[in-house]
């Protein structure tokens, strides 16, 4: 996207969104064309979709009449196939505006479209007894809104799961221009009342989804969850140590020289070619130990150890929960590498 990213937040609730909010057809437009997250790595797309069906079926799995099952925002489906091996239902459907052609129609007990859900119409489209919506709700011009349209399809005594990125700790949902809300628990409570759902569970994700929050919901009033004066430095720091991050890295680079590489060709990659386009241009390659696993950011190639002789310095490209790990693999291989300040923490 090529404009600049420019977040407020609120000090009463916590919630980050665009200073200048997008209106519902350019958030829309950002999905019509050249949309290939759920199509970049079906390793890890198929991987992350399981684990989000762990914790949905641990949620939801013991709700009595449990038929019908909605997916709102399916990816490339990962997750609803992965819900119909877990769960006792007889029709799973999902839609997503990206969705890959391949995934189209329906497989067993799913059913997949392509478009948004006020797109499908009919009585096949209503009446569920759950509906779940993973990593969508934060892309939404109107989360009232888009709870509301939950609440619509939900049977009386239907359960809703939705899950979203976390606002604490920081993380680097924060850079993805098209998350267009940072939800703290008190804005999701705000957000579910207006919409008519009351949450009876938070759920807290851990290990490969700790920076990730969900909320199970039904029909009905709930009380709100106090703002408890919340602090935004956390997330002005972190944002400030990406936008000194390549003119750190390229001083560094002047200083030492050599040829330049990127290790690693996923997400954290993407973002560090947006976010870091001088060191980005700088880097002859990505490496990486399973190219066949690879974003299509570039050239990548595997990591030969006994490349560092040729004079490589090493960009380290991975989860910040995993970067001293690997660069500490870089220096025991002979390599010099660079990664983030600890203010980049996930």
């Amino acid at each position: 996207m090529p404009r600049s990213l420019d977040k407020v937040g609120c000090c009463a609730c916590g919630l980050v969104r665009h200073r200048v909010p997008l209106s519902p057809a350019v958030a829309a437009a950002i999905y019509a064309e050249n949309y290939e997250l759920p199509a970049q790595s079906s390793l890890a797309d198929n991987a992350r979709g399981e684990a989000y069906a762990h914790v949905v079926a641990g949620a939801i799995g013991g709700t009595p009449g449990l038929g019908r099952l909605l997916e709102i925002g399916c990816g490339s489906g990962a997750t609803a196939r992965s819900l119909a091996r877990m769960l006792p239902v007889h029709e799973i459907r999902g839609v997503d505006p990206a969705l890959p052609d391949e995934f189209l129609g329906t497989s067993g007990k799913v059913t997949l479209a392509k478009g948004f859900l006020e797109d499908q119409a009919g009585p096949a489209w209503r009446h569920f007894d759950a509906v779940v919506s993973i990593n969508t709700i934060e892309h939404t011009p109107d989360p009232a809104s888009f709870l509301a349209a939950i609440a619509a399809r939900l049977c009386p005594n239907g359960k809703a799961v939705v899950i979203c990125p976390v606002a604490v700790p920081a993380n680097c949902e924060l850079l993805f221009f098209d998350h267009l809300w940072t939800f703290t628990p008190a804005a999701f409570h705000a957000f579910a009342a207006a919409a008519g759902l009351r949450i009876t569970e938070k759920l807290a994700l851990d290990e490969a989804l700790a920076c990730f929050q969900g909320f199970v919901m039904q029909k009905g009033d709930g009380a709100s969850e106090p703002g408890a004066n919340a602090n935004l430095d956390d997330a002005a720091r972190y944002l400030s140590a990406w936008q000194e991050l390549d003119g750190l890295w390229c001083d560094r680079l002047d200083t030492l020289g050599g040829r330049v590489q990127i290790f690693g060709a996923g997400q954290m990659a993407a973002v560090i070619r947006a976010y870091a386009p001088r060191t980005w241009a700088r880097a002859e390659r990505l490496v990486v130990d399973n190219p066949a696993d690879a974003w299509k950011l570039g050239r990548v190639e595997r990591y030969v150890p006994e490349d560092h002789v040729h004079g490589y310095r090493t960009i380290v490209a991975v989860n910040p929960l995993a970067k001293e790990a690997v660069a500490e693999r870089i220096r025991r291989d002979g390599g010099e590498p660079l990664v983030m300040p600890d203010a980049i923490q996930f």
